[in-house]
Order: structure tokens, then sequence, then C-alpha cells
């Protein structure tokens, strides 16, 4: 939007040439003879900066001034006058005026003033945004909770490449917090001051998203009505997200090589690159290796984007960050939504933990903040979790195939667990190694099936 100004004189000559000039700069420009007049447009609309005389009826600009900074603190006042003294000057900055200018004035010196004031509004309202970014990014980065050992290693491969700006790419299943991951690097990183933009590739049409990231300028394409920039010119010196990077259209990824080769930008119907430093962190749930040797992913791509990966396991088969997380998601949700939960019994908890999670930690969230939102206790209980969560059994097909499949593998498993216990001589701790997962699943599976552990 355009910045707005009113000119407050009143001699309607200086308001016409000031109106004049200051819309050849693109400003949207608005006019009162009087103080009593500019103090009625001020309850009316806010304005960017005021330009208003200083000497003038029965309201005079102190007048406006003031008024002008009791509804809008954050407009600027510009105080002008044929009777320059040292009070009159000392009298305004007091009541908060940013400048003050001296009749007969150039006119390059009305436009100077004037854009050196936006460019700084400009600058603070860029720097609250920052901040407040921040503080949400650090606010997301603290849902980061993890126990097992899967999880731990994780954390200790980020530690040490955080610092860095090595390009990344994060594979799981989709719930599995590879976004959490994400900006938790970019917040621990020497990047935090700077952007974090994040994009889903698979929720943009091909046509849109090539704009969204390159940018384009003005006429580029019908209805390019005006120049945009892209999201990879606005993530510099900061951190690029590209979830689920395993449906970008192959055209444009072999732009995205471009700009990760040169580390240059050309927005669409521009000639001009723009530099950019930027830090790509990536994401899919998709089988990527299979994409690549169908072709519909660039080899020459994923091993730029995949300088370090990092791959997260699902919920089902690190079952040690269950109960931590759950507790996690109460506390939250209790602070959010004003209850005073203490804890989760031990049966729901039992529930929760043989629950297979097929929506991961995201879906783990939405119970917890459904069971802390229906809870009439202090504690949540069985009766606060969903059915499917009580009574797994009730999502799957109770006859036929599915029924004799469901027994067959529960046979299989049961036989496997019994063939490897025995081959590392009923050594838990081997066995579980062996399996690749961790002794609270090995301890639960072998109660499921009713094996005795030496």
């Amino acid at each position: 939007m355009k910045p707005k100004i009113l000119i407050v004189d009143d001699e309607p000559d200086i308001c016409k040439a000031l109106e004049f000039l200051l819309k050849r700069e693109n400003y949207a420009v608005n006019s009162a003879h009087s103080g009593e007049e500019a103090i009625k447009k001020l309850k009316e609309e806010s304005f960017d900066v005021v330009l208003t005389d200083l000497k003038m009826g029965k309201v005079d600009g102190l007048a406006v001034l003031e008024k002008a900074k009791d509804t809008s603190p954050d407009t600027a006042v510009i105080i002008m006058t044929a009777f320059a003294s040292i009070e009159s000057a000392v009298e305004a900055m007091k009541k908060g005026a940013v400048d003050y200018i001296v009749k007969p004035f150039l006119n390059e010196e009305i436009r100077l003033t004037i854009r050196k004031i936006l460019e700084q509004k400009k600058l603070i309202m860029e720097n609250i945004a920052l901040k407040h970014q921040v503080s949400q990014r650090i606010e997301a980065c603290m849902d980061f909770v993890a126990n097992s050992e899967a999880m731990l290693k994780i954390t200790e491969t980020l530690e040490k490449i955080v610092p860095t700006k090595s390009n990344i790419l994060i594979l799981g299943e989709s719930g599995t917090g590879k976004g959490l991951i994400a900006e938790l690097i970019h917040c621990n990183s020497p990047r935090r001051d700077r952007p974090f933009i994040s994009i889903n590739c698979s929720a943009i049409p091909e046509g849109l998203l090539e704009s969204e990231l390159f940018g384009y300028k003005k006429g580029a394409f019908t209805g390019a009505v005006s120049d945009k920039m892209g999201l990879i010119p606005l993530a510099h010196q900061g951190s690029l997200f590209l979830d689920e990077i395993g449906d970008m259209p192959p055209n444009l990824q072999a732009k995205l090589l471009k700009v990760l080769e040169t580390g240059e930008v050309y927005p669409l119907g521009d000639t001009k690159p723009r530099l950019v430093d930027v830090r790509i962190i990536s994401a899919t749930n998709a089988d990527i290796e299979k994409r690549l040797k169908e072709g519909r992913f660039r080899e020459d791509l994923y091993w730029r984007l995949n300088v370090i990966e990092i791959k997260i396991p699902p919920l089902r088969e690190r079952r040690d960050d269950i109960e931590v997380l759950a507790i996690h998601f109460m506390n939250k949700f209790s602070g959010e939504h004003k209850k005073n939960i203490k804890g989760i019994d031990r049966e729901a908890l039992s529930l929760l933990l043989e629950y297979p999670w097929p929506g991961n930690v995201r879906e783990l969230s939405n119970v917890i903040e459904r069971a802390v939102v229906l809870t009439e206790g202090n504690y949540i209980t069985p009766k606060d979790l969903p059915d499917k969560v009580k009574n797994p059994e009730l999502e799957k097909e109770p006859s036929g195939a599915s029924s004799s499949l469901k027994t067959y593998l529960g046979d299989y498993e049961k036989n496997l667990l019994m063939k490897i216990y025995n081959a590392h001589n009923r050594d838990k701790e081997e066995t579980a190694k062996a399996l690749g997962i961790d002794l609270a699943t090995l301890y639960r599976k072998f109660k499921k099936y009713g094996i005795e552990a030496e």
C-alpha cells in the first residue's frame, strides 16, 4: 500500500504545491486547511506522516501534533513554520515531532525528509515483525521432546550440523516432526536472526509454485501488475524449508539446481539475477530413492540437497518417546485451555503406549489436546481418549482374509522373536539390537506373545 501523508496548512496554495510534489513520489496524499479539519481527519483514518504548519488559527500545529500522537503513536509528524525559533523547535520535538522544516523550503528537502522517515519506519516495522517471528520459532522449537535412543542420536547429529551452512534433507513419514526439526536447526544456527521461510511444494500448483519461489517482474505475465519478490530471495541469509521436495515438478528442479550452483535467482520476466545466500532444508515422506530410479527426481539436485541426511523414525518405532511427548502436550494444552490437568492415569497411558500411531506425533498431539479439553477431572483417563485408541482392533477388518493375515503375521513375528532370541543365547540387549528396536519395545512384544524372558 502507498504511504499515507496528511498535509495541514491554512494556505491552500501551499497544500496544492505539496500535494502535487508528493503524489509524484507515489504517496497517497490528503490535505486539511485548518487544525480543526486536520483533527477530524486524524479521528477518521490513520496516516504514516503528518506535515503540518505551526502557526494557524485557533488550533495550531502543536495541537495537531498532540492529536496525531494520541490517536496513532506511530504517525510521524513534521512541523513547518515561517517563524523559526529555537524555543518553538524544542517544544515541537518535546511533544514528539520527528523533524522541523523552515519556510520557504526546497522541494528536495521535503522529499528527502519524508523518504528518510518512511525508510526508518519500515526498518522498525520489519525489526518488530522479525522479532515476533523469532519468538514464535523459539516457542515452536520447545515442542521438540525426545527420550528414545533413535531421537537422542538425531539431537547429537543436530548439535554438529546447526552451526554449518550445509544443506539438509529430512526423511520421515507424515506427522513425524520434519518441519519442527527444520525450525530447530534454523533457530539454533547462526542464521537464527534472519528469515525462516517455509513452503509446501505439493500444496501449490506448478505454475504458481515457480512464481512463489523465484518471484517476478511487473508485466512478466497476465496479472503481474507489480514486482513480487520470491521466497528464495526473501530467505536471503536465512533458511528456506522446502517441504515435500519429492513432489517438486522436474522443470522447477532444474531451476532450483541452478540457484544452488550459482547463488543467483532470476525472477520471472527479469534478465538481471539477484544474489542469494540461503541454506536449504528440504523434507519428504516420499520414497526419494525410488523416484530417482524412475527419473522423477534429478540425481544432481538430490546430491546438492542431501549433503546431510536425517531420517526420523515413525512414532511406533520409538515408543520410549510416547510418554514424554504425551506429558509435554498435556502441559502445553492445559495452559492453552486454562485447565488444571495434573497427569495421565496408568490405564490411559498404557493405551497410549499400545496404540500404533499411524499419524505419528501429530496424531498424538491431537489426541492429547482432545483429552485435555474433554476431561472433567485433574487426570486424563481412558474415557477421555477416542475409541480408536481404546480399541485399535475396531480400525481393522474383523474377519475374513484380513483376520487370517493378522493371525499369520502375529505367528510369524512371534516365531521370529523366539528364533533371534535363542540365536543370541537369550540375551535381551543383543536381541533388541539385532531386531533394530529398543529394550522397552522388545519387552512389550514378549508380553504380547507370552514369551517368558529370563
